[in-house]
C-alpha cells in the first residue's frame, strides 16, 4: 500500500502511528521480512472491492480495514471525527459503494483522489460558483503540498489540494481566500494588484489570506512555523504539548545539527540551549567535552543524565545523523520523574525512526576537508635568536650561560640566521673536535612545529540512511564513518569511527506493538610516542632549539649533545625514529532496547521495556629501547625509564541492564478537564571491571602479544605485572506525574520519585523526591483577546522540585582496603602493598538539590517573534566533604561527611525571529535567534567557622574565586626598587635566590602594592577578614554565556552562521603554563613566539607586558609571576564564530531527471575565528580555560564541503 506522508495536523487511521519502539537485535530481520511482506501484500489494483462484516464499531476501525484490503490510504483533518459507530455487512463491494453506504447520514464526505482518500466535514451551505480559481501550493522548496484546505472567508465554499498540490475552486474578485500565514502570492494568469495574508489548515504553516483582484491562477508558498512544529516536545517517559510545558524545557532540532563537521553531539550543542554548559577538553581527534546544566552542581562535581531513546548514553557516541530531537530538562520539576539519577539534569536525545507512507527513501550525506590549529603556530625558526633568548633568561639564574656556543659558534649561526633551508655551503651540521673530542657542531634554523606537526590534516564522513514502513510497519536503518589524521607528520595520530543503527516498531494487532532499538558503536585512535597522547606534547616543550637539526648527517637520532647538559625533547626524537613506539584506544559500544506497547482501552497505554548494554575501552601502549648518536660515528642504546621495552594493555568491560514499566493514561471531563496520569518503575544496575597488564623484555618491537615476553637478564626470569579492580551498583525508583489542565488555561503538573541506590548503607538508600509546577496561559483568557492580534501566546510558569544525587563513589559509606605493588624493585620484583581507607560516616545517604524555576514564556506578531526567560535558585544540600577533623595521631584524612551547602542563583533567556518576504518573485525566509544565561553559585554552609583560605571552601565563597595581590607596574629604575620602603621578598624568591650581581629586585621587576599597610607583603592570617595584602581579584567561573544564529533560504541557497561566546572569565596562568609565560618558566621552551623579546622589559622597552628576562619566576612558588596578582589576571571570555554553512540544492527539474529527491552542495566550517582579550595568539581561551600545563592538543578549526542526496 502506498501512503502519502502528511504532517501532523493530518491523522492516519492511527493517530498514535509516530510513536518510537524497539525489539531485540535478533528480531531485525523477521521484522524487515514482514514490512515487505506487508507491502507487497496490499499492492492491489485501484478498482479493488472489500468485503466487511463489522457491527457497532468505531469508524476508525472499518477504515483500517478498507486500508489493509486495498491500495487506499486514509487522510483526514483533526476535526473529522473517526470516533463514530458504525455497522456494515457488505461483499465484494466496490469501495466506493461501500463509503457511500457507510458514510451517509454523517457529518463526513469523502473525495477519492488516486489512491488516497481524503475525508472532510460536511459543509452546511454552498455558495454559488462565480468564478473558477485555480493553483498550486508549494513550500518554500517547490514541494508540493498535499491536503491543504483553502476556504472562502465568509462562507462554506471550500477546496483541498491534490497530491500534487493543486486546487481549484470558485470564487469571486474580492473574496478573501483562507490560506496559511506569511503565504507568498504570485501571478501565474491575469495581473494581481493586491493581496492580503490568508489561511491554510496544514501543520507546520503559519496562517494568513489573500484578496483576490484580477487573479486566474495561484502559486501560494507556505512559510513553516517553527513554533508549531515544536509543538510536540519529548519528557522524561512520555511528550507534552509545548503549550502545556509548566517546566524548563529546551528543545533542539535536527536541523539545527545537520552538516556540523564537529567531533560529537556535544561540541554541536555548545551555545545551542540556554544555561547548557559546555567546555572542551582538548582538540585531539575525536575529543570529548564535559557538560552542565545550569552551572556548578555540586563541589563534588557531577553531570546531567543522558538518556539516548529512554535508555541511558553517552552523546558522543551517538550518530548526528540519527538525531531527531534533543531536549534538555533544566529544572527540578520536569526532571524529577527519574529521581536521583536527574539531580543535575536530564538530555532526553530523540533519534529518527520510519515512516508509514509505503515508500523507502534512501539518504546520503558526505563530506571531506581539512583541519588547522586554530591559534598562532609562528615561532622562532632562527637558530641564531632562539640559542640568544635561552642564555638572556638563563643567565640570571645561573650564572652561565645554558648552550656551550662560543663567539665563533654565534657567529657561524648569525651568519645562517635567514637560511630557510640548508645552503651546502653553509651546512648545518659541522664535524670539529673540542676536548680532544670528535663532536658535531649545530648551526641550524629548524621548524620544529612543522618538522613534528601539520597544520592541515584531512578528515572525511560519509552516511547513509533507510527508512520506510507501512501503517502496520516501520524501520529505519543507518550506518555512519567518520576519519580524521591527527598533527603528528611522522607515524601521524588517525582516529576512526563507525556507527550503525536499527529501529523497528511493528503493530502485531491494533492493540500490541513490538519495538527493538540497536545501536553499535566503535571508535579507534592510534597514535605514536608515549602513552598518552599529551605526554608526547608535553616532551616536545623543551630543549628544542633551533639551532638543532631534526637528524645527524649519517641518519642517527638526537638525543644529548656536546652543546647542552639536557635530552633534546627529553627524547622525543628518538622515540619518534623508533618503530617500537605506539599506541592505540579502541572503544565499542552495543545497545538494544526492546519495547512492548499495549493499549488496552482508549486513553491507556502500558509500556515495557529492556536494555542491555556493552561497553569495551582496550588501551594497548608499547614502548621499545632507543639509539641516538651524540659524538660522530658512536651510537648509544637507550633502555631505561621511558625506553625500557615494554608492553602496557588494559581492557574495561562495562555491562549495563535496565527495564521500565510503566503506564500513563489520559482522558477528559466535559471537554474542559483534562488530565494524563503517568506511573512506573525502573530498575538498572552496572557492572565494571579493569584488567591491566604490563609485560617486559619482548622479544620483537612489531608484535605487541605477551606471549612474547622474554627474560629478565638481572633475574633470569620473565616479568610480568597485572592489577586490576572492579565495582557494580544497582538502582531502583519508582515514579509517578500527574498533569491536569482547565480548558487549556491552568496548567498544574504534580511529579515524584522513590529512589533505593546501592551507593549507600542500609537504612539510608531510599529517598522520596517530589516537585510540582504550575501555569497559566494568560493569552487563553477572555479579557486578552483584544490583545493576540500582536501577542499570540503569554504563559506564565512556576515549578518547585527536590532530587538526590547519588553520583558518590561505589562504596563511600564503607571502609575499602586497596592493593598495589611498589615503585622499587626488591629481589627483581616489586612488593606488594595493602592500604586502607578513610574512615567513613554511619550515616552517608543522599545530596539533595531543590531548585525553584519561575519561567515566561512569549510569541508575538503572528508567531514570527518569540520569547522565554528563566529565573532560577538552586540549593545544593548536605553536600559530601571532609567532616570532622580527626586528631593528628590518628593518622588519616577526615571521613566524608553530609555537611556542605551551596546555593545557585541564575537567569536564561532566549529570543528568536523568523519571516519570509518576496525576493526575486521567489520566497526569502530568513530566521535569527539570540541565547544568553548566567549564574553564580556560593556556599551556604561549610565546616570552616574561621574562613580560613587554606580550606577550599567557606561560607559566604562564591565558587571560582581567585585571590590574589596588586601591583603597581614595574620598578622604574633600580634606585627606586632599592628605596622601596615594603618588603616584597615572600613573593620574589627566584629573584632573590638568583646568581650574583642579579639577586635581588632591579628595575623591570614587579612593584607590589601594599594593601594592608604593614611594610611587607604578606598573606596575614590567610582568612577571609585578615588576609594581608591578598583580596579577590576575579572569578574563574564563566560569565554571560550566549550564542546567535542567523539563517536564510532563497531560491535553493541556504545560509547559517552561528556565534558563539562567553562574556567574561578569568584565568591566571599556572606555574607550567609555558605556551603564556614563555621563558619565564622554563628557559629551553622549544616553542617560543617569534616576536616575544617584544613583550620583556628594557631600558629600550619600559612598557613591556612582562618583566625583566629571568627565567623560573613563573615556574618557582612564590616567586613574581607565580604569585597571583592582577596584572597578568586574563578575562578569557571570547565570542567564536562557531559554525558557518552554505548550501545550494539543486532545482527540482534537474533532479526528478535522474531520479532523485534531493541534491544539495555545501560548505561548513566549525570554529572558524575567535575574538578575545586573552594576552596571546598561542592559546585557545577554551584551551586556557582548561587550567593546568596548556601542554596539551591544540583546539582545532575545520573546512569541509559535503553533499546531500535522498533518493
Amino acid at each position: 500500500m502506498k501512503n502519502i506522508s502528511l504532517l501532523d495536523f493530518y491523522c492516519k487511521k492511527n493517530p498514535n502511528s509516530k510513536q518510537l519502539f524497539r525489539i531485540m537485535r535478533t528480531s531485525i530481520f523477521l521484522l524487515l521480512f514482514c514490512s515487505f511482506s506487508l507491502m507487497a501484500k496490499n499492492a492491489n489494483s485501484q478498482n479493488a472491492k472489500v468485503t466487511i462484516n463489522k457491527q457497532d464499531v468505531r469508524l476508525e476501525s472499518i477504515l483500517s480495514e478498507i486500508e489493509s484490503q486495498t491500495n487506499y490510504l486514509f487522510i483526514y483533518k483533526k476535526n473529522v471525527d473517526v470516533n463514530l459507530h458504525k455497522s456494515i455487512s457488505v461483499k465484494a463491494r466496490p469501495v466506493s459503494e461501500v463509503l457511500s453506504i457507510l458514510l451517509h447520514e454523517s457529518p463526513i464526505i469523502y473525495k477519492i483522489e488516486g489512491n488516497h482518500i481524503i475525508l472532510t466535514k460536511k459543509e452546511i451551505t454552498q455558495t454559488p460558483i462565480i468564478k473558477k480559481i485555480t493553483g498550486v501550493v508549494t513550500d518554500r522548496a517547490g514541494e508540493p503540498l498535499i491536503g491543504v484546505t483553502i476556504t472562502v472567508k465568509g462562507i462554506s465554499q471550500g477546496s483541498i489540494t491534490d497530491i500534487n498540490g493543486k486546487f481549484s475552486l470558485s470564487a469571486d474578485i474580492g473574496d478573501v481566500l483562507q490560506f496559511a500565514e506569511d503565504a507568498e502570492l504570485r501571478e501565474f494568469g491575469d495581473a494581481c494588484e493586491e493581496y492580503e495574508a490568508e489561511q491554510f489548515s496544514y501543520i507546520g504553516y503559519i496562517p494568513q489570506t489573500i484578496k483576490l483582484k484580477n487573479l486566474n491562477s495561484l502559486k501560494v508558498f507556505l512559510v513553516e512555523d517553527v513554533k508549531t512544529l515544536d509543538e510536540v516536545v519529548v519528557v522524561g517517559y512520555g511528550s507534552q504539548k509545548r503549550t502545556n510545558l509548566t517546566g524548563a524545557i529546551s528543545t533542539v532540532t535536527s536541523q539545527e545539527l545537520v552538516d556540523r563537521p564537529a567531533s560529537s553531539v556535544t561540541h554541536m550543542l555548545q551555545g545551542r540551549v540556554p544555561g547548557l554548559n559546555i567546555t572542551t577538553s582538548s582538540g585531539v581527534p575525536g575529543n570529548t567535552a564535559s557538560f552542565n546544566i545550569r552551572g556548578t552542581n555540586s563541589i563534588n562535581g557531577g553531570s546531567p543524565l543522558v538518556l539516548v531513546d529512554g535508555v541511558e548514553g553517552d552523546l558522543d557516541r551517538v550518530n548526528p545523523n540519527d538525531i531527531e530531537s534533543i531536549s534538555v530538562i533544566k529544572d527540578a520539576s520536569a526532571a524529577a520523574i527519574y529521581g536521583g539519577r536527574a539531580s543535575f539534569g536530564v538530555i532526553l536525545v530523540t533519534t529518527k525512526s520510519g515512516s508509514s507512507d509505503g515508500k523507502v527513501q534512501i539518504s546520503y550525506s558526505g563530506r571531506v576537508g581539512w583541519t588547522e590549529p586554530t591559534t598562532s603556530t609562528d615561532y622562532e625558526n632562527r637558530g641564531y635568536y632562539h640559542v640568544s633568548l635561552v642564555d638572556q633568561f638563563y643567565i640570571p639564574n645561573n650564572g652561565r650561560r645554558y648552550t656551550s656556543y662560543t663567539e665563533e659558534d654565534m657567529k657561524e649561526l648569525w651568519e645562517r640566521r635567514n637560511d630557510k633551508t640548508e645552503d651546502p655551503a653553509r651546512p648545518w651540521t659541522v664535524l670539529d673536535k673540542r676536548n680532544g673530542q670528535n663532536v658535531y657542531l649545530y648551526y641550524a634554523n629548524t621548524d620544529w612545529w612543522q618538522y613534528l606537526f601539520k597544520d592541515k590534516k584531512p578528515l572525511q564522513s560519509h552516511n547513509i540512511s533507510i527508512s520506510g514502513g507501512t501503517n502496520k510497519l516501520k524501520f529505519y536503518l543507518s550506518a555512519g564513518y567518520n576519519s580524521e589524521e591527527g598533527m603528528y607528520r611522522r607515524n601521524t595520530d588517525k582516529f576512526r569511527r563507525i556507527n550503525f543503527h536499527s529501529r523497528i516498531s511493528a503493530d502485531i494487532t491494533d492493540w500490541l506493538n513490538i519495538s527493538n532499538n540497536t545501536e553499535f558503536f566503535n571508535s579507534n585512535y592510534t597514535y605514536p610516542g608515549l602513552g598518552g597522547i599529551n605526554s608526547n606534547i608535553s616532551q616536545a616543550q623543551n630543549h628544542g632549539l633551533a639551532s638543532f637539526p631534526t637528524q645527524n648527517p649519517d641518519g642517527t637520532s638526537l638525543y644529548t649533545t656536546s652543546l647542552t647538559d639536557y635530552a633534546i625533547m627529553d627524547g622525543l626524537l628518538v622515540i619518534l625514529d623508533s618503530e617500537g613506539f605506539r599506541n592505540k584506544t579502541r572503544k565499542d559500544n552495543f545497545k538494544t532496547t526492546t519495547e512492548l506497547t499495549l493499549k488496552p482501552l482508549k486513553g491507556l497505554e502500558i509500556k515495557a521495556n529492556l536494555t542491555y548494554m556493552l561497553y569495551n575501552q582496550y588501551d594497548i601502549r608499547r614502548q621499545s629501547n632507543g639509539t641516538y648518536s651524540k659524538y660522530p660515528g658512536e651510537t648509544s642504546i637507550l633502555n631505561t625509564g621511558n625506553f625500557q621495552n615494554q608492553m602496557f594493555e588494559q581492557f574495561a568491560p562495562n555491562e549495563y541492564w535496565a527495564t521500565n514499566v510503566f503506564a500513563t493514561y489520559q482522558g477528559s471531563v466535559s471537554n474542559k478537564h483534562n488530565y494524563k496520569v503517568t506511573g512506573g518503575f525502573n530498575y538498572e544496575t552496572r557492572y565494571n571491571k579493569t584488567v591491566r597488564g604490563t609485560g617486559y623484555n619482548l622479544l620483537s618491537d612489531v608484535l605487541d602479544d605477551f606471549n612474547l615476553i622474554g627474560v629478565d637478564p638481572a633475574t633470569n626470569q620473565k616479568r610480568m605485572e597485572v592489577t586490576g579492580g572492579q565495582n557494580e551498583y544497582k538502582l531502583a525508583g519508582f515514579f509517578g506525574r500527574i498533569n491536569y489542565d482547565y480548558k487549556g488555561i491552568y496548567l498544574l503538573e504534580l511529579s515524584g520519585r522513590y529512589d533505593g541506590t546501592s551507593r549507600f548503607a542500609s537504612g539510608h538508600r531510599w529517598g522520596f523526591f517530589p516537585s510540582m509546577s504550575v501555569g497559566w496561559r494568560v493569552s487563553e483568557e477572555k479579557f486578552f483577546s483584544n490583545m493576540k492580534d500582536w501577542c499570540n501566546n503569554l504563559k506564565f510558569r512556576y515549578s518547585f522540585g527536590s532530587l538526590g544525587n547519588q553520583q558518590v563513589g561505589y562504596y563511600d559509606y564503607i571502609r575499602t582496603i586497596s592493593i598495589g605493588t611498589t615503585g622499587y624493585l626488591f629481589g627483581g620484583a616489586r612488593p606488594s602493598y595493602a592500604d586502607i581507607s578513610a574512615p567513613s560516616a554511619d550515616n552517608l545517604t543522599w545530596e539533595t538539590v531543590q531548585q525553584h524555576n519561575a519561567g515566561v514564556d512569549m510569541t508575538f506578531l503572528d508567531n514570527r517573534l518569540t520569547f522565554t526567560g528563566e529565573y532560577y535558585i538552586r540549593d545544593t544540600k548536605d553536600m559530601l566533604t571532609a567532616g570532622i577533623t580527626l586528631p593528628a595521631v590518628y593518622g588519616t584524612s577526615a571521613p566524608k561527611m553530609n555537611s556542605a551547602d551551596m546555593r545557585t542563583k541564575g537567569y536564561e533567556l532566549s529570543v528568536a525571529w523568523r519571516d519570509q518576504f518576496k525576493l526575486g518573485n521567489k520566497p526569502f525566509s530568513y530566521q535569527l535567534s539570540f541565547t544568553f544565561s548566567d549564574y553564580i553559585s556560593e556556599i551556604t554552609k561549610f565546616d570552616n567557622p574561621d574562613k580560613l583560605l587554606a580550606k577550599t571552601y567557606y561560607e559566604g565563597m562564591r565558587i571560582g574565586e581567585i585571590w590574589g595581590y596588586r601591583v603597581d607596574g614595574f620598578f622604574a629604575t633600580d634606585e627606586e626598587a632599592k628605596n622601596y620602603e615594603v618588603d616584597q621578598r615572600s613573593v620574589n624568591t627566584t629573584i632573590n635566590s638568583s646568581s650574583g650581581e642579579y639577586r635581588g629586585v632591579r628595575a623591570g621587576d614587579l612593584k607590589y602594592r601594599d594593601l594592608d599597610g604593614n611594610k611587607t607583603i604578606s598573606i596575614g592570617e590567610n582568612r577571609v577578614g585578615s588576609s594581608g595584602d591578598r583580596e579577590i581579584l576575579g572569578n574563574s567561573s564563566p560569565r554571560y554565556q550566549y550564542g546567535t544564529n542567523l539563517a536564510f533560504q532563497w531560491y535553493g541557497f541556504d545560509f547559517n552562521i552561528f556565534f558563539q561566546g562567553i562574556g567574561h572569565i578569568d584565568w591566571y596562568p599556572g606555574r607550567e603554563a609555558q605556551a603564556f609565560w614563555g621563558y619565564y618558566n622554563r628557559p629551553y621552551g622549544t616553542f617560543i613566539p617569534k616576536d616575544f623579546q617584544k613583550l620583556c622589559w628594557s631600558e629600550d622597552n619600559p612598557n613591556a607586558y612582562f618583566p625583566r628576562p629571568r627565567t623560573a619566576v613563573a615556574l618557582t612558588e612564590n616567586s613574581e609571576l607565580s604569585t597571583v596578582n592582577d596584572r597578568y589576571l586574563q578575562n578569557i571570555g571570547y565570542c567564536r564564530l562557531k559554525n558557518l554553512t552554505i548550501g545550494y540544492s539543486l532545482p527540482k527539474f534537474l533532479t526528478n531527471k535522474i531520479g532523485l529527491d534531493l541534491v544539495r552542495l555545501y560548505f561548513s566550517g566549525e570554529n572558524l575565528a575567535y575574538w578575545s582579550p586573552i594576552k596571546t595568539d598561542y592559546v585557545d581561551p577554551e584551551q586556557a580555560r582548561q587550567g593546568g600545563t596548556l601542554k596539551v592538543y591544540p583546539w582545532q578549526k575545520s573546512f569541509t564541503f559535503g553533499v546531500n542526496i535522498n533518493f
